[in-house]
């Protein structure tokens, strides 16, 4: 009893920091490539590699001392691929990915609660399609052994150049404001505790389970995600005080469908990978999973191509006939 109020305070207080986190990094996969392509800056690319593999520094020596296990891994086929090429154009489409929009509520941004509703609506379309991850294998790497070791030094120096990189291309804290590096840091770790203390905590994984007919025995699970994704929200919003950039902005029609649509589309992929850009990047990259690191870069590279063929056709359209 006394173990599992532990985790359940571990899991709460995990989740309202690496909500906070979230807003004080401003983290968003779409923002993180519109950077680099309207800026040529990867400083929020680069944060996004620094917080997996910090996770993935907590991730391994838990699983190593039996108190986690690491996320299996999945095979790479064409249906973890569409998923993630669908996990991207639901993305863009929402203009946030799923961290992103909690980052964005933390702004009063609330069109975005839309996406909690869009999700539902795909998971029970992915349920009536018949949508279906691919099978999942044993991660080997929650024992010790060479490889692993290997992998957990590797983490070591991508968090050390992360750091010195960032620092380089100017990355500084802000008048109440974390910089980047802490932000992603503190996200990294905050996101592995929660995914130790609370498996299946992410809203994706929580929609999942109460989507499907007849899946009253699960609601704790579903509960237990909803209440997760609150204190996020709680969290980001008191970042956004904090930072004097919480304006409260009631839903408008457009974005609110935007945001609509753009859950059921990352639903439909979050079906097939499974999990969505949250479990990709704090649960399935620092457990070093192929399926894992296939799917993040199949779906950055998918945000990267619609975001870059929208600029284009932009483009296009100024020039003078």
């Amino acid at each position: 009893m006394i173990w599992n109020l532990s985790l359940a305070g571990l899991a709460a207080l995990s989740a309202f920091v690496m909500g906070y986190a979230l807003n004080q990094g401003t983290t968003c996969a779409v923002l993180a490539v519109r950077q680099v392509l309207e800026d040529r800056r990867p400083t929020m690319l680069l944060g996004l590699g620094l917080a997996a593999a910090t996770a993935g520094l907590v991730w391994l020596p838990l699983s190593w001392a039996g108190l986690v296990a690491l996320t299996p891994d999945r095979a790479v086929g064409g249906g973890l691929i569409a998923g993630a090429v669908l996990l991207g154009a639901g993305a863009v489409l929402n203009r946030a990915c799923l961290l992103g929009s909690i980052s964005r509520i933390g702004d009063g941004r609330f069109s975005y609660l839309g996406l909690p509703a869009g999700l539902f609506a795909g998971f029970v379309l992915a349920d009536a399609l018949g949508a279906q991850a691919s099978a999942s294998r044993t991660n080997l790497l929650g024992h010790p052994s060479e490889i692993s070791a290997l992998i957990l030094i590797g983490f070591g120096v991508a968090v050390w150049l992360g750091w010195a990189i960032l620092r380089s291309l100017g990355d500084r804290t802000g008048d109440d404001r974390w910089s980047g590096r802490v932000a992603m840091t503190v996200l990294g770790v905050a996101g592995a505790l929660l995914f130790a203390a609370a498996p299946g905590w992410t809203l994706a994984d929580a929609i999942r389970l109460a989507a499907p007919q007849g899946a009253m025995p699960l609601m704790s699970a579903t509960s237990l995600g909803l209440l997760m994704f609150a204190l996020l929200c709680a969290g980001a919003v008191a970042s956004g005080l904090r930072r004097r950039s919480f304006a409260p902005r009631p839903p408008r029609p457009v974005p609110f469908v935007r945001s609509l649509a753009g859950g059921v589309v990352m639903a439909l992929g979050a079906s097939m990978i499974p999990g969505g850009n949250d479990s990709l990047l704090l649960s399935a990259l620092p457990s070093a999973t192929l399926g894992g690191v296939t799917a993040y870069g199949v779906m950055t590279a998918t945000i990267i191509a619609l975001l870059w063929a929208g600029g284009a056709i932009r483009a296009a359209r100024t020039i003078p006939a």
